[in-house]
């Protein structure tokens, strides 16, 4: 019973938990359940689209006729 109260002792418990807790048991790799983000070029490819929709925000008119327009034109593949 002397051993369990030596310094030894206490040494090999707190030697166990600290490769215990540096190893660890949860997973290495997480995998990522939210889209990643995008780029700066990515980001920047759709300057012009983005654009467009600020546009239409504050003069919805040219929007509107561009809309019509579309509708009026007949798609190639539906002839």
């Amino acid at each position: 019973m002397e051993f369990f109260n030596s310094k030894k002792f206490i040494l090999l418990i707190v030697v166990i938990l600290v490769v215990g807790g540096l190893t660890g048991c949860a997973k290495k790799h997480v995998e990522m359940d939210h889209p990643k983000q995008p780029t700066t070029l990515e980001t920047i490819g759709k300057l012009d689209a983005i654009a467009n929709v600020l546009g239409c925000m504050f003069d919805p008119t040219p929007c509107q006729k561009k809309s019509e327009e579309q509708k009026n034109v007949k798609p190639e593949s539906q002839e």
